[in-house]
Parts: C-alpha cells; structure tokens; sequence
C-alpha cells in the first residue's frame, strides 16, 4: 500500500514537469500572459490589463468595451483551446478559441477566437497586439 502511494505521489509531483517538457520556451512563458488576460477580461479589470498585460493599452477602448459588454450581460469567457508559436526569442503569437458566456449562460455571439502578437519586454511577455479571427483560423509564425 505505502509503494501505491508513494507512485500516485511521485506522478502528481512529476506530472506538470513533464507536461512541459513537450511544450515549446513561447507556450510555457506566453501561457501565465494569456491566463492572466483571460482573468482580466473576465472582471473587466482595464487598470489591471493596461498596466500587466499589454504593451500600450488603449484604456478609453478597453473602458468602453466593457461597459458595453456589461450592457450586454456578460459573464465570462469560456476558454476552449490556446495555441503558441514563436517567431523569434523575443516575439510570437497566441491563438486563443474561446465563447463569451452570457450571466445567465448561452454563448453570446457564438465560438470566437483572437490573436495576440506577442513581444518579450523587460517586464516580460506583452501583447502588443490583437485581432479577432475566424475560428477555424489556425495559428502560423
């Protein structure tokens, strides 16, 4: 029994690394900026997104963005997939595949998706850009 368990642990503790082993330098780095959008986006939080996740953030367009989306009913972002790829050591792009779920659920508009073009900076990973695409885009560096 102690040999059981002492296996489901070292798997539990092993498992994260070697998932990442299989992941490229730009999804490892990129992946916290992107959650950390999704967050965001989530409450809304333009000081927030401005400040840590973009490179220049157009606040007067973020502000309106989520007073309307609150018009709107928004609840949150239901995220399907993320996709990275780099284009270099210091910039890359994600591809994030996602649906706006309304508070009272039902997707608002549908499937979406978005890409970021990614750039490294001395605070570390930024957007510096973003455009909405088709959901059957897929990613290409």
């Amino acid at each position: 029994m102690k040999r059981i368990a002492a296996f489901v642990l070292a798997v539990l503790i092993t498992a994260p690394a070697l998932a990442q082993q299989g992941a490229t330098q730009i999804e490892v780095e990129g992946r916290p900026l992107i959650d950390q959008w999704i967050a965001g986006f989530n409450k809304g939080d333009v000081p927030g997104l401005a400040k840590d996740v973009y490179v220049n953030a157009d606040e007067a367009a973020l502000t309106k963005t989520f007073t309307q989306l609150r018009e709107d009913s928004f609840g949150q972002l239901d995220v399907y997939a993320a996709a990275f790829c780099a284009s270099d050591a210091t910039h890359g792009k994600a591809l994030l595949k996602y649906g706006r779920v309304f508070a009272y659920g039902g997707l608002m508009n549908g499937d979406e998706a978005k890409v970021f073009d990614l750039v490294k900076t001395d605070a570390g990973w930024r957007i510096a850009a973003e455009s909405d695409v088709p959901y059957a885009t897929a990613l290409s560096c």
